[in-house]
């Protein structure tokens, strides 16, 4: 398997093949660990259906959930975000996003590294924020845009704790 590591091997579009992806071993908590369907890759990255970004020496290609394929590592549970993504033509998924890391908290944290990158951010902007406020320079532009950002940041981290209550 060392060969994908250095090859585009899921640069496909249009051939109608799914691939699949998921963290290797110790990359992540076991509990960590999904299936991927692949969307597209750019660079070293990976993205997603579900709209993750892998770094491709982070992860390995996969069988189906379904069923073992010769040659390739067992898949782990399947993210059903990504099942959902392909199963109805997600624009947002195929559109060509930025890749190389959106700002602000994503929608979607499936690792502790993500959750304290999110958390440090989260806390980052909070602050600032109370900073242009302490004086009164109350912008309610940019407390909406924080209160969306809160908005997800909460809703990933219920699903975070509920990923490690699984375990």
């Amino acid at each position: 398997m060392q060969e994908s590591r250095t090859m585009p091997w899921v640069a496909i579009p249009g051939s109608g093949e799914v691939r699949y992806v998921q963290y290797r071993r110790d990359v992540v908590p076991e509990w960590c660990r999904f299936s991927h369907i692949v969307c597209r890759t750019r660079d070293s990255l990976v993205v997603s259906w579900c709209r993750q970004i892998f770094e491709l020496d982070e992860v390995e290609e996969c069988s189906q959930p379904d069923g073992p394929k010769p040659g390739l590592p067992r898949a782990v549970r399947q993210c059903t975000d990504c099942i959902v993504s392909v199963a109805f033509g997600s624009a947002d998924a195929q559109g060509e996003s930025d890749v190389s890391g959106a700002d602000g908290i994503p929608a979607r944290i499936d690792t502790p590294g993500q959750m304290v990158s999110a958390m440090r951010l989260l806390q980052g902007d909070l602050a600032c924020e109370a900073e242009q406020i302490s004086p009164g320079a109350v912008d309610t532009g940019s407390l909406g845009c924080l209160a969306a950002e809160t908005e997800r940041f909460a809703r990933a981290l219920h699903r975070f704790g509920w990923l490690a209550a699984q375990r």
